[in-house]
């Protein structure tokens, strides 16, 4: 296991990414022992989509606990797994030791400046963290410039609905939740901005992350009082919003079950 960069240097992230990296570091530990995100449809996606190729060098970006790295390591000679966070790098190096994966290294890297050559990678991966940037063409810029000529991005992230009303729900929920949240991208959008950084979206995919209230405001550490109120917006959601979202009470209306759209696109540099 080798890691680089994991720490910053004297000067600190930008303060765009402040709420992020705080955040991230606090919570690591829980995100460790998240079953929706080392478990679930988008990483069988993830998985899919590399299975047969070979990759010299990969880089998955916003890593967290290291779970898309590692779904990725056995079909890449060396992954990079980068984040702002270095609770969550010390958390994916534990995690890859303990999984006996020799080929991960750690750095930190922020995903609209990344601190890697150009034309470094074959592949880059990013799952579950882009609706915490707050710079998307930023973002896909610096995947671009990262990536070989006919090199492979996977996006997968959290989506969500057209429709004003679920939609303007599900960002007030999120960000009560976790002051770093910026936004979550229709598919149409994620496919338009990804065109317009210079993309091919090669395929797609919309699945599911099933979730509990508790469970995820644990894992977030969110405030008690600010539980309180989001308690409150699940147990008088509007119909259209339960309905796209699956809001259902569980445990005697002690708790509630939900789902998140996500959405996966498997995206192509062009040569």
């Amino acid at each position: 296991m080798t890691t680089h960069n994991d720490r910053p240097g004297q000067s600190a992230p930008p303060t765009l990414h402040q709420r992020a990296r705080d955040q991230f570091d606090a919570t690591a530990q829980h995100y460790a022992t998240s079953v929706p995100h080392q478990h679930g449809d988008s990483l069988a996606i993830v998985r899919k989509w590399v299975a047969g190729n070979r990759y010299n060098t990969a880089l998955d970006i916003a890593t967290g606990p290291g779970f898309t790295a590692f779904a990725i390591a056995p079909y890449c000679r060396k992954v990079i797994a980068s984040d702002i966070s270095t609770a969550m790098l010390e958390q994916a190096k534990a995690s890859a030791t303990q999984r006996r994966l020799t080929n991960i290294e750690t750095a930190y890297a922020d995903a609209t400046d990344l601190p890697f050559p150009d034309a470094t990678f074959q592949l880059v991966t990013c799952r579950t963290a882009p609706h915490h940037f707050n710079d998307i063409p930023a973002f896909i810029k610096e995947v671009s410039r990262t990536l070989i000529p006919s090199g492979t991005f996977i996006l997968v992230d959290t989506t969500t609905v057209e429709d004003p009303e679920p939609r303007a729900w599900h960002h007030k929920v999120e960000l009560a939740r976790d002051p770093s949240h910026a936004r979550a991208l229709t598919p149409d959008e994620w496919t338009a901005a990804l065109q317009q950084g210079g993309f091919t979206v090669t395929d797609s995919a919309l699945t599911r992350v099933n979730m509990t209230f508790r469970d995820w405001v644990a894992r977030s550490n969110t405030p008690d009082d600010v539980v309180r109120d989001l308690e409150r917006e699940f147990a008088n959601v509007t119909p259209q919003s339960r309905s796209y979202f699956k809001v259902s009470s569980i445990d005697n209306a002690s708790d509630f079950s939900f789902s998140w759209p996500v959405f996966a696109a498997l995206a192509r540099k062009p040569a």
